[in-house]
């Protein structure tokens, strides 16, 4: 009996000894976290509404009187909870300046477990483990608790990102949150802590800053980088930035815009990097403080020790090639303006294993030293340049694959491939786009592209009824879109749909406005007294119509190359993209309106676009609704008449005035549109108008 008595109290003892948090003890803990950072606002967990005091809420009522409990527990779950009260649905200035006040941004994507389950490590997108280590040290991570990554790319995530992270620094290794366009970030006080912190993507979001910001510099475990295409940019990239990143291998900063700074050279920053291996650079633009165009020597590329790989693609230098680093395996160049000859691809001690020099202005001969240089060659692609007019050296074909070497993909002018693709390459010209290329290249003469300037950006947006901002990638026919003001209309066509396609667009970014609409250059934007013009003719000062239907300067033009190629269409031959009015349509002659000769006409390209559309428009009144394409992704519709619409821009006067005489039937075809369409018409017709 004393034994069994004994035992009894035992038990109780060891329950005594279980820990159950009350509301109040997780209050403290919290507060206690807010006291320690200078950079959290503890009055923001008192403030009704607030993210943190939401989130709270939530810990304590999740939390309290769970045993074997504490302080790490407290931290992880409340720190997590503020990602979802802050960025799940939640407006920011971001998401107001570029979808409007009345915008209800739409939730997350995924959102499995969150915040129910009292285990952060439960939650999407979070782990609590590395997956490169081996299954014991696995295990010894997910026995501690602690939040190691956090990966919610591609989630749509929108509000502002949460400094409360900064609470999990000492343990945090990874924050991806790579595509999500609408989410942002201002202040960053809170990576000082972040001291574990080794991957660090935030690409194709709307995080802002002046440039990059110096407190970079304190994620000094930091390996992978990635801003690109993000509002740190306008800014400049300063040298303190990088200073202290000395395990920094990966960097991506591609599409983003930075000032030149003359006193240490545009590109000082990134010789800071003695482990940087991989470096991508695509698609950058220098401005002095003037808004001009900056170019300069890729002599930085020398001191690059350690980079294996390095892409500029559309970024543009001047000069000529520089000195190769002896590490460097990868090059891409294409579009970068530089000049001069090859020697420097043969007076190196780089072994290339690939190499893209599309594009440029390069000249005289290619030495077949370049391909006793560099064996192991999978590709190389030489299009786009002056070099002179004799066939490429034999020495390349010997590395072809079907030769018994490595080079799968050799590419030239017709003038370097007169035999091709049964000689030794195995593309010409614009053919070569087709190379797995991670930014695939525009065409180098616009004319040779047998659809030009007809289409959006993958990256741009329209409002859809009922559902808010959609991307360009995500509409299908049926879908109601905003095409001014206080109009929606469901579009009936897609002139243009290919989600893998890249092409080069303009920029047009509008006073007042954080967002730009990505147009092909010869796509038509709306303008005053119900004028529509190419984009190409819009300069910086020009005002454009938008969604209020008032007209804003443009502040900022430039040239991006976007993935995904998308014209939808709908009955008023109008929609809102980005928030800027803009035509179904294009204009052939890079005017606004058609030539005959030198002669204009009074037919602008938006009334004969409408005109030669009604066609189509009338088919699918009438049922006849079947959409196909062409391999290039363009409406069988579309192709016929663009293709008539060049051949006959390019005859003369004689052929035009004797095609023109088709104008008749089409604007029949348009009236008989405009009489279906209108209740009142009709009935005058019919007579049964009183």
């Amino acid at each position: 009996m004393q034994i069994f008595i004994a035992q009894v109290f035992m038990l109780l003892g060891m329950v005594s000894q279980v820990s159950c948090l009350t509301g109040v003890e997780i209050e403290n803990i919290v507060n206690g976290f807010y006291n320690d950072k200078d950079y959290l606002d503890i009055n923001s967990l008192t403030t009704s509404g607030s993210y943190q005091s939401i989130a709270l809420a939530k810990t304590v009522n999740t939390l309290e009187g769970l045993s074997n409990k504490d302080e790490k527990h407290v931290r992880n779950y409340f720190a997590a909870a503020t990602i979802y009260y802050a960025t799940n649905g939640q407006k920011s200035q971001k998401t107001i300046e570029l979808l409007g006040e009345d915008h209800a941004p739409p939730g997350w994507s995924r959102d499995d477990l969150w915040i129910d389950d009292p285990n952060p490590c439960k939650w999407y997108g979070i782990t609590c483990f590395l997956d490169v280590l081996d299954e014991d040290e696995q295990k010894e991570q997910i026995d501690e608790e602690l939040i190691i990554e956090i990966q919610l790319y591609n989630n749509t995530l929108y509000g502002t990102w949460p400094k409360e992270i900064g609470l999990l620094g000492e343990h945090l290794v990874t924050i991806d949150l790579f595509d999500n366009f609408y989410h942002t970030c201002y202040e960053y006080d809170w990576l000082k802590d972040m001291k574990a912190l080794q991957y660090f993507f935030f690409g194709h979001t709307a995080w802002d800053a002046n440039g990059i910001p110096n407190e970079l510099s304190l994620l000094t475990e930091l390996v992978q980088f990635d801003c690109s295409y993000t509002y740190w940019s306008e800014g400049p990239i300063p040298v303190a930035s990088f200073n202290s990143l000395n395990k920094l291998e990966y960097v991506d900063m591609g599409n983003n815009i930075y000032t030149y700074e003359s006193g240490e050279g545009a590109m000082a920053a990134f010789k800071t990097l003695p482990s940087l291996k991989r470096f991508y650079f695509e698609n950058v633009r220098f401005t002095d403080d003037a808004n001009n165009d900056i170019t300069f020597s890729m002599d930085f590329l020398t001191e690059l020790d350690n980079v294996v790989e390095a892409w500029f693609d559309f970024t543009k230098f001047s000069g000529m090639l520089p000195n190769l680093p002896g590490s460097l395996k990868s090059f891409s160049i294409t579009f970068c303006g530089l000049s001069g000859n090859l020697d420097q691809l043969v007076n190196t001690n780089a072994i290339l294993d690939r190499l893209w020099l599309t594009g440029n202005e390069f000249s005289g001969t290619i030495p077949a030293l370049i391909a006793t240089q560099h064996p192991e060659l999978t590709r190389v692609f030489f299009e786009g340049n002056d070099f002179d007019n004799v066939a490429l050296p034999a020495d390349f074909c010997n590395l072809l694959v079907t030769n018994g070497g490595q080079l799968e993909d050799l590419g030239g002018d017709e003038d370097q491939c007169p035999d091709a693709p049964v000689g030794c390459c195995t593309c010409t010209g614009l053919e070569c786009n087709n190379s797995p290329d991670p930014t695939p290249a525009p065409t180098s003469e616009e004319e040779e592209n047998p659809f030009p300037g007809i289409c959006f950006s993958g990256s741009s947006t329209v409002e859809v009824e009922h559902r808010g901002s959609v991307r360009m990638g995500d509409l299908v026919i049926g879908d109601t879109v905003r095409v001014s003001n206080n109009t929606f209309e469901p579009i009936y066509s897609f002139g243009h749909k290919d989600k893998t396609a890249s092409a080069e667009f303009l920029r047009i970014k509008t006073k007042g406005s954080s967002t730009a609409i990505e147009i092909s250059p010869d796509h038509m934007v709306a303008i005053e007294n119900g004028r529509y013009v190419p984009a190409s003719l819009v300069k910086k000062g020009d005002k454009l119509l938008i969604v209020s239907n008032e007209l804003a300067a443009v502040t900022s033009i430039k040239t991006v190359v976007r993935k995904g190629i998308f014209a939808p269409f709908t009955a008023s031959g109008n929609i809102v993209v980005n928030g800027v009015v803009a035509s179904n349509y294009v204009a052939y002659q890079g005017s606004e309106y058609v030539k005959i000769g030198e002669m204009e006409t009074p037919f602008s390209y938006q009334f004969m676009g409408h005109t030669f559309n009604s066609v189509h428009r009338l088919a699918v009144m009438v049922g006849i609704t079947g959409e196909t394409y062409t391999p290039e992704g363009i409406s069988n519709w579309v192709a016929t008449a663009h293709s008539m619409t060049t051949y006959v821009a390019g005859q003369n006067v004689l052929v035009i005035l004797g095609l023109a005489l088709l104008l008749p039937l089409l604007m029949l075809a348009r009236l008989i549109e405009m009489l279906v369409c209108s209740p009142t018409a009709m009935a005058v017709v019919s007579g049964d108008l009183d």
